[in-house]
């Protein structure tokens, strides 16, 4: 009998991440821990049991991202130009993903820090394989990626209640990564010589 309770609990833990990883990822909205059990067909104590609180949730859902992202940057490994796709990606999840980005933002500074950490930690090496093959600006520190995670976090807050588009928030996006990344026709050297 204690095989089957486990088995259960195995089984309620992932049903919970599943509804969360949904709850956290789509729409705009407050995610409840109340909303995460009524999709994941248990009650509010079943994910107390597995999670103490929405902000342990959040971070558990970020895993998951992260574990996906690991994933990505595996099946890359060999071409460096798909670093710009990479950050594309995260950028998109930024701002697609309110819910999880507004509930990680609450975390107190030591617990924001590592999230980010280990956003950079997945993106290291593709940063450097970018740079080293020349795609990625040679004067950008894998330093700057926080700053950037900021400037669309910056552009996503002051255009909440604009009824941005989705396509507007790609062009920004865009924008964002044409100036990190070198381009045939405008690079470094010729806007000096201009």
């Amino acid at each position: 009998m204690p095989g089957a309770r486990r088995s259960d609990a195995r089984r309620n833990r992932a049903a919970i991440l599943r509804a969360a990883v949904e709850a956290f990822t789509g729409g705009c909205g407050t995610v409840t821990v109340q909303g995460i059990a009524r999709r994941a067909g248990v009650g509010q104590a079943t994910v107390y049991r597995h999670f103490p609180d929405r902000r342990t949730l959040a971070v558990a859902v970020l895993r998951e991202h992260l574990a996906a992202l690991e994933r990505m940057v595996a099946a890359a490994a060999g071409e460096p130009a798909a670093f710009r796709s990479l950050l594309r990606d995260v950028l998109l999840a930024q701002a697609s993903m309110r819910p999880l980005v507004t509930v990680l933002r609450q975390l107190p500074a030591r617990e924001q820090r590592w999230c980010a950490d280990q956003v950079l930690a997945v993106l290291t090496g593709p940063f450097r394989r970018s740079q080293e093959a020349h795609h990625l600006r040679r004067d950008v520190q894998l330093s700057d990626l926080p700053l950037v995670f900021a400037m669309l976090e910056a552009t996503l807050e002051s255009t909440v209640d604009s009824g941005t588009s989705e396509a507007a928030v790609r062009r920004v996006i865009d924008v964002i990564l044409d100036g990190l990344f070198r381009t045939g026709s405008l690079t470094p050297d010729r806007w000096s010589r201009t």
